[in-house]
């Protein structure tokens, strides 16, 4: 089979401020556009072909000349963006959120202004903890000289209340601290003149127990612009910058080649496996910004990569099997795949659904594929109709026979239940570290990782199961009793022991 290989950029037209959300198994881009009030969105299933699905949002009457930087949050069914919206060079930029019921929208802006108090805010990032907390990170102006002498634009961090209001308890991230975050000497702002440093373009990434916040210093259109980070024990910090003060250390310019390489943030590769990043670089005549991805590794707690990238790289891995159930509606999953024990299976819409709620039992099983070290196993899931109180539906992990691992939510959106069912013994709960409110009608995302033989549960990002034991794996599954459910972007991918 030939090699699957990308180049950079992977898009044509301009983004900057890229942002990508995975969701049900797919990609959508976000960026900021061409100097028009409105979002552009772009949808992928590879990270690497993308094509255009429109706006999925736009203010042309709203009187803004642009919108900046957006990126979305999936919580309980709904779609939020976080932007900035004002003038053309960043006149009274204000934070604004919109939902939408879909990753491509259209999102509706309600009117809500998460920052009314500031001047100037742009660059939101959300980023959910693993105890279900929210938190969002956005940049402000920083007026007052820091004890090195520097002003200019920061990054903050406050808790989100709910997803559309702030707490108003800010903590500095960080400031301008080097001399290569210069953004202009002699700089005319707010009636003074000033020479004005800027980190602007959060994204915190959890790494083995530590926040990492990725950010980008410098001046957007020149050469000294890139990504460096800071690290903190917390999401609030305090956050601690890394060694490097002579240049950014994740991403920096390439001579000749590659300009400005920032705005970065984290998605993984459709293996769940694999970590890339994805942010825009001038081209070398500077007359657009481009979408791009790089691999992310870790060196000793410190993030690396070894972009930016022109030439022919491996394209992020696939999973080892996916299915989106895109097949003719009315049709049963594909056999060569798949197979069903109970209810009524018919995929519909793009979705899997099993129909039958009254159903005491009813799985389907994936066929001929089931690594037996280190896996990652998705699956997205949400209720239709419940024919009993007690009902649930989700994902389960077969062990041999009589012998498998349920992991499925309550139809009552009570929570989760982890348990592992065994002949002879009978079923026994396995201990949770949160029990999340996991709705009914809403998609949940179910992550299932074992790596050296222990279980780690992940509900829509929320951490609910850690170091549980479990044997080898002899196949993987959904499942629905006395439920009628919808399934999609299921996939199995196997991953290296740490």
């Amino acid at each position: 089979m030939k090699e699957r290989t990308y180049t950079n950029p992977v898009h044509g037209g301009y983004l900057g401020d890229p942002f990508v959300l995975k969701h049900n198994g797919e990609y959508y881009a976000y960026g900021t556009g061409p100097d028009v009030p409105s979002v552009p969105v772009l949808h992928s299933r590879d990270l690497v072909s993308w094509r255009s699905l429109g706006e999925a949002l736009t203010l042309r009457n709203e009187g803004f000349e642009a919108l900046w930087a957006p990126e979305v949050a999936y919580y309980n069914g709904t779609f939020y963006m976080y932007y900035s919206a004002g003038g053309r060079e960043g006149e009274g930029h204000r934070l604004r959120v919109a939902t939408a019921p879909h990753p491509a929208g259209p999102f509706e802006d309600g009117s809500m202004v998460l920052t009314p108090e500031e001047s100037f805010a742009i660059d939101a990032h959300p980023f959910r903890d693993d105890d279900g907390e929210w938190y969002l990170y956005y940049c402000r102006d920083f007026l007052e000289p820091d004890a090195e002498g520097y002003i200019g634009t920061g990054i903050v961090v406050d808790r989100l209340v709910d997803m559309t209001r702030l707490r108003g308890e800010l903590h500095t991230v960080v400031r301008p601290h080097a001399g290569w975050q210069l953004y202009e000497r002699q700089r005319e702002w707010y009636g003074c003149v000033w020479d004005w440093y800027t980190v602007e373009g959060a994204f915190v990434r959890k790494h083995e127990g530590r926040y990492y916040c990725l950010y980008s210093g410098g001046a957007w259109q020149e050469p000294n612009y890139g990504v460096s980070y800071v690290v903190a024990d917390h999401p609030a910090g305090p956050f601690a910058p890394e060694g490097n003060v002579e240049g950014p250390s994740v991403l920096r310019t390439a001579p000749g080649r590659i300009i400005g390489p920032g705005h970065a943030s984290v998605v993984c590769a459709p293996d769940n496996a694999h970590e890339y990043l994805v942010y825009h670089a001038w081209d070398v005549g500077h007359t657009v910004r481009q979408m791009r991805i790089d691999p992310l590794a870790w060196d000793e707690g410190r993030p690396v990569s070894s972009g930016p990238t022109l030439d022919t790289r491996p394209a992020p891995p696939l999973s080892l099997f996916r299915d989106s159930f895109d097949g003719p509606n009315g049709a049963p999953p594909d056999a060569g795949f798949w197979r069903v024990d109970g209810g009524d299976w018919r995929q519909r819409d793009g979705e899997l659904v099993q129909n039958d709620p009254e159903a005491p039992t009813a799985t389907a099983r994936i066929l001929g594929v089931a690594p037996r070290a280190g896996y990652v196993f998705e699956a997205n899931a949400r209720l239709l109709a419940a024919g009993d109180e007690r009902g649930r539906y989700g994902a389960y992990i077969d062990h041999g026979p009589g012998d498998r691992t349920l992991i499925t939510m309550a139809t009552d959106g009570t929570g989760l239940l982890c348990e592992r069912e065994t002949r002879g013994i009978g079923p026994r709960t396995l201990p949770q570290t949160v029990d999340p409110a996991v709705g009914t009608d809403a998609y949940k995302r179910l992550l299932v990782s074992v790596v050296n033989g222990e279980m780690e549960v992940r509900v829509d990002g929320v951490r609910v199961a850690l170091g549980i034991e479990l044997p080898a794996a002899a196949g993987f599954g959904l499942i629905a009793e006395r439920t009628s459910a919808a399934f999609d972007g299921v996939s199995l991918s196997p991953c290296a022991a740490r």
